[in-house]
């Protein structure tokens, strides 16, 4: 079956005024081919057609292999439509700087809130792993053990909790992929070691291994990610190596959930390949060839990065390797949530991205550091001045948040006060942004200047809470 074929290279337009060809453009050639010799002699004879030339750049290669290599995924999305004998030229150099995401958001979150962390557990036996509800979630096939200290222990049943919900299409890939039965779900965290630094991996009993290799794995051994292998309970039911992971901060345990140091992987598949698969993400280039280490194994890292890539088919299903469905579902546990990440089913023509971040990755995190600053604080506004912020005021509040933070205003109080007095001052018919400029005119710099509006546009309250002079 045909395969489309891609080759990059320039395009010479032919002047208006004499028969040279003078004007040079970056482009791409597609077409379907059983072959490169194939695509070439395609279009060649399609070149034959046009008015104006082709200097090639780089020799052709699979649709496929090309963006393994050198990314430029949304290049799928002008392969759209593609007719069997068509030779299509794609501008690059108007095409590049294009982000192209769909409407849809293809991840699925399941949240248990609020989490119920554990407690010393003293005078129970065994001791949990975990609360029951994740313990359900993330071991179906795993009894939760009864303690043995209760009186009628030994009629202990099971309890239930509502499932997460899935795509159905996703269900049949996985049938595709693996047949029927299907295999049992294996439980995995990566661990970030850079919060224990007395770790000792070689005395886990369970498989760890650092995501790193070679000689850079023994220099960064005391602060690399590990992946874990999660066994929950011992055959005497005795909880693993990772007890402590779900209990609370004050519990004498190596681990503790307030520490933040894992992320939960579900996989059908072994140890080995699961470790292959996430070796390719902790160091990782930018579109401009510069080095990052990734911290995807944060949770917090892990929720921002999947709102940031939901509506990307391309990044998703190389993070979560859809074509062979190596990643089931991710788990991100933090404060009092725990969410767990399940894909929906990806368009069949999604080509997995090239591993890099891209630069509309970075701006997509720094996004999601605003939108988690700017809740805080209309959180803490709604908290603390019930008497003069309600519901009714925060899309009001939010605008100027946002506004402050485009104007440079980054400090948590100071984009308190000025969306504070933004909004006073607008409900008193006060005319805020003359006095702002009057301020900026006068070299305060923003922090004063946000200081000095709250004052002027909040003076006449009588709370004690806000700042007086």
């Amino acid at each position: 079956m045909p395969s489309i074929w891609i080759q990059t290279g320039y395009c010479l337009a032919q002047s208006e005024v004499s028969s040279e060809y003078q004007t040079e453009k970056p482009v791409a050639l597609i077409s379907y081919a059983n072959s490169k010799e194939e695509f070439e002699q395609r279009v060649a004879v399609g070149l034959q057609k046009q008015t104006y030339r082709f200097r090639t750049q780089l020799a052709p290669l699979p649709m496929n292999t090309f963006f393994e290599r050198h990314g430029k995924a949304w290049l799928i999305h002008s392969a759209r439509d593609l007719t069997e004998n068509e030779v299509r030229m794609i501008d690059l150099g108007e095409s590049e700087q294009k982000l192209v995401l769909s409407d849809t958001n293809y991840v699925l979150c399941h949240q248990i809130k609020p989490v119920k962390l554990l407690d010393w557990q003293f005078g129970r036996h065994p001791k949990l792993f975990a609360p029951d509800e994740i313990s359900k979630l993330l071991f179906p096939d795993v009894d939760i053990p009864a303690d043995m200290f209760q009186i009628g222990w030994e009629k202990w049943q099971q309890p239930t909790f509502p499932a997460p919900k899935f795509d159905e299409k996703t269900y049949q890939k996985d049938t595709a992929v693996f047949g029927e039965p299907l295999p049992p779900l294996k439980c995995y965290v990566i661990l970030d070691s850079n919060k224990y630094p007395f770790l000792r991996p070689e005395r886990f009993s369970c498989r760890i291994e650092n995501l790193f290799q070679g000689e850079f794995a023994k220099e960064t051994e005391k602060v690399a990610p590990y992946l874990v292998e999660v066994i929950p309970y011992n055959e005497s039911q005795q909880s693993g190596e990772l007890y402590g992971i779900f209990n609370e901060f004050e519990a004498v345990n190596r681990f503790n959930w307030q520490d933040r140091s894992v992320i939960f992987i579900h996989s059908r598949y072994d140890f080995d390949t699961v470790l292959h698969h996430f070796r390719h993400f902790p160091m990782m280039k930018d579109e401009n060839d510069k080095w990052f280490f990734f911290r995807f194994y944060d949770p917090k890292v892990l929720r921002e990065y999947l709102a940031v890539i939901a509506k990307s088919p391309e990044k998703l299903s190389k993070f979560f390797g859809y074509d062979k469905r190596i990643i089931h579902a991710f788990g991100s546990g933090i404060d009092d949530s725990f969410n767990y990440y399940q894909l929906k089913a990806l368009p069949e023509e999604t080509v997995p991205a090239k591993i890099m971040l891209a630069k509309w990755e970075m701006e997509g995190f720094k996004e999601q550091k605003w939108l988690a600053k700017k809740d805080k604080a209309l959180q803490y506004l709604l908290y603390q001045y019930p008497h003069l912020v309600t519901e009714q005021d925060k899309n009001d509040l939010s605008q100027g948040l946002d506004e402050a933070f485009q104007k440079g205003y980054t400090d948590i109080d100071s984009l308190i006060q000025y969306a504070m007095a933004r909004q006073s001052a607008v409900k008193n018919g006060q005319d805020f942004y003359a006095e702002e400029n009057y301020l900026l005119e006068r070299q305060y710099s923003l922090t004063e200047t946000a200081s000095l509006l709250w004052h002027k546009f909040i003076q006449d309250t009588d709370d004690e809470s806000y700042p007086k002079d």
